[in-house]
């Protein structure tokens, strides 16, 4: 029985609209994220981890003891919320365990809500993609519960206080008791299916039902983030961010390598060193795989979270295997293949732009120069992000310009033709700087230290920035091209002079030019990361000519297959709206923006 101090702490809860985690007695519990015109509702004999773990995903749910009342809780959240948003829906979900058997039933007054069970049917409908024997019945009945139970409310109690109560039976198809198996993986499909199911359903009820506040039916999610997230979220960039991967890829001594190599006219192949791994990758791996992900109950966060443990993985057993084959084949299974459209957009690009320009240089700016430059968009960003630091530094440590997260390093030796100031900056700092700056205003962290494959985007991005203020060269676009070929070469099973050849001989890159991106591409054993680079230009246009929008790509660092669940954690009001580059303001810039959603090709990017 729930006491009436409990109720009324409980009203008081739902009058102010606060997030409600309650334990419920005997071991049950009461969630509720925000104020929703429906609750799921699983009533059981024993616990049931995996089904009580399907009723989590949502954002408003009852899991309880089968002995105890709830049906005074169940009417003061329906009176509460009804009079507030005119209806209210309570979906109670019980397991069915049948041999082989993948049929839920649903059952309902069809008349009274007709779009909701049609939501569900044809949901469930759609699991038939991950499992083909799935289907659905309709029982239009009073008997909306397990067989075993009375039902959460009579019919005259849910007249007086606007509700409706719909059962769902579902099969679990995604569990073996009697032979002790649980299928995790397929079960992880399953759950984010049914969520999604469940949300579509209650979306198309309070569409027709309610006074409908809801503009997206993803909306219905959960809003806040619980300790079991936030600590798995912590762990993994504190892990990413420590791991320090690509500067333990990187040789230390390239340049005094490239000496070597110009002196025997290109034919010793060079010998790289690299930093000392100050890390134990399996005491790594290890606290990599304590996280408990399993507890995360949010679908689509356990992916985010779960498909960034995978990287990290691989990235620790890169190091392991630096200098080895296995280094490659790791690497290979990352970054992924080098897809046939991207090197063909690379040997086009080198075919239209066979030579490197050599354009007349007016001015040359020297690393103060740019920094004055820089310093302004640096300033204006620091204005938006008052809790952050942004800054520059000239070093001599550094080659050229890049990010360290909010700051931007400049060598002290820096050379650079005054015409590329703009485009630089835009690509750095209203990019690579702005991307963290959001990502880090964020409350889920891996939104700055980056989603899993996150540099495709991030890179895709910024030489989009550079296009955008007409900044965009050949050689720049030439060098992508490049990095695609060479990595392609390196796959095919080329050494490392015959891919440096390739490009010098064959496609006419300056022998130091040639010797860098194989020297990137060859590092550790053989990296082909750096074919992402002009992909990601390629998915960014794609994009964009789908009619994507562009907001999204600065919210944070993550790749494109990820906009999906970043709209949806927008939706959800997990992820605030990004602050947005200064340069989308220009009217040239929105003209270009204009030419890329009509559609064009690689080479007209320098038109």
């Amino acid at each position: 029985m729930i006491d009436q101090d409990f109720l009324r702490s409980l009203n008081d809860s739902l009058e102010t609209e606060l997030p409600i985690n309650q334990a419920l007695p005997e071991g049950g519990m009461l969630h509720i994220d925000k104020v929703l015109p429906y609750i799921c509702v699983y009533r059981y004999k024993k616990p049931d981890l995996y089904f009580s773990g399907l009723l989590k995903t949502q954002a408003s749910y009852i899991i309880v003891k089968d002995t105890v009342d709830i049906s005074g809780l169940l009417e003061l959240l329906a009176t509460s919320v009804s009079k507030k948003l005119n209806s209210f829906l309570i979906l109670e979900m019980w397991p069915v365990r049948k041999d082989h058997e993948a049929e839920f039933e649903i059952s309902c007054p069809k008349e009274k809500a007709p779009a909701t069970v049609k939501a569900l049917q044809d949901g469930i409908d759609e699991m038939r993609l991950i499992y083909p024997e799935v289907s659905a019945i309709v029982s239009d009945t009073h008997d909306r519960h397990p067989d075993r139970l009375e039902p959460l409310l009579k019919m005259d109690q849910t007249k007086e206080t606007g509700s409706l109560i719909i059962g769902l039976a579902v099969p679990t198809i995604y569990q073996r008791p009697e032979e002790n198996q649980v299928f995790s993986i397929f079960y992880r499909k399953f759950a984010t299916h049914l969520s999604e199911i469940i949300k579509r359903a209650v979306y198309e009820f309070i569409r027709v039902q309610t006074s409908n506040p809801f503009a997206h039916y993803l909306m219905l999610g959960k809003t806040n983030l619980d300790k079991i997230t936030m600590e798995a979220d912590d762990t993994l960039a504190e892990i990413s961010e420590g791991m320090s991967f690509l500067m333990r890829t990187t040789p230390v001594n390239s340049s005094q390598e490239w000496e070597k190599f110009k002196i025997s006219n290109f034919t010793k192949t060079p010998s790289f060193n690299y930093r000392l791994v100050a890390l134990d990758p399996e005491q790594q791996k290890r606290k990599l795989y304590d996280i408990p992900l399993e507890k995360v109950n949010d679908p689509t966060l356990a992916f985010i979270l779960r498909d960034k443990r995978l990287e990290i993985e691989k990235q620790l057993t890169m190091l392991e295997e630096r200098g080895t084959d296995s280094f490659r084949f790791v690497g290979e299974s990352l970054y992924g293949a080098i897809e046939d459209e991207v090197l063909r957009g690379a040997q086009e690009l080198l075919k239209a732009f066979p030579e490197g320009d050599s354009p007349l240089e007016i001015e040359r700016f020297n690393c103060h120069d740019f920094a004055e430059h820089a310093q302004k968009e640096i300033d204006f960003y620091q204005e938006r992000f008052p809790q952050l630091e942004l800054s520059l530094e000239i070093r001599n440590d550094v080659a050229g310009i890049m990010v360290s997260e909010t700051t931007l390093l400049i060598s002290d030796q820096l050379s650079m033709d005054a015409n590329r100031c703009d485009a630089l900056i835009q690509h750095e700092v209203a990019t690579h700087i702005l991307t963290y700056c959001n990502g880090k205003s964020q409350p889920i962290k891996q939104m700055y230290a980056g989603f899993a494959g996150y540099d495709q985007l991030q890179e895709g991005l910024a030489v989009l920035a550079e296009y955008l203020v007409d900044g965009l060269t050949i050689n720049r676009l030439r060098l992508l091209a490049g990095r695609v070929v060479a990595a392609h070469s390196l796959v095919m099973g080329a050494t490392f002079i015959e891919t440096f050849k390739l490009l010098k001989d064959n496609h006419n890159f300056p022998a130091k030019t040639a010797y860098y991106i194989t020297m990137r591409i060859y590092r550790g054993g053989g990296l082909t990361k750096d074919a992402v680079y002009l992909a990601g230009l390629m998915n960014v246009l794609d994009y964009l000519k789908e009619n994507g929008n562009l907001e999204t790509l600065y919210a944070g660092k993550f790749n494109t297959n990820h906009v999906p669940l970043i709209e949806e954690l927008m939706h959800r009001d997990v992820l605030r709206k990004p602050v947005l580059p200064r340069f989308l303001e220009r009217d040239s810039v929105q003209q270009r923006l204009e030419n890329l959603r009509n559609g064009i090709q690689l080479t007209e990017l320098l038109n």
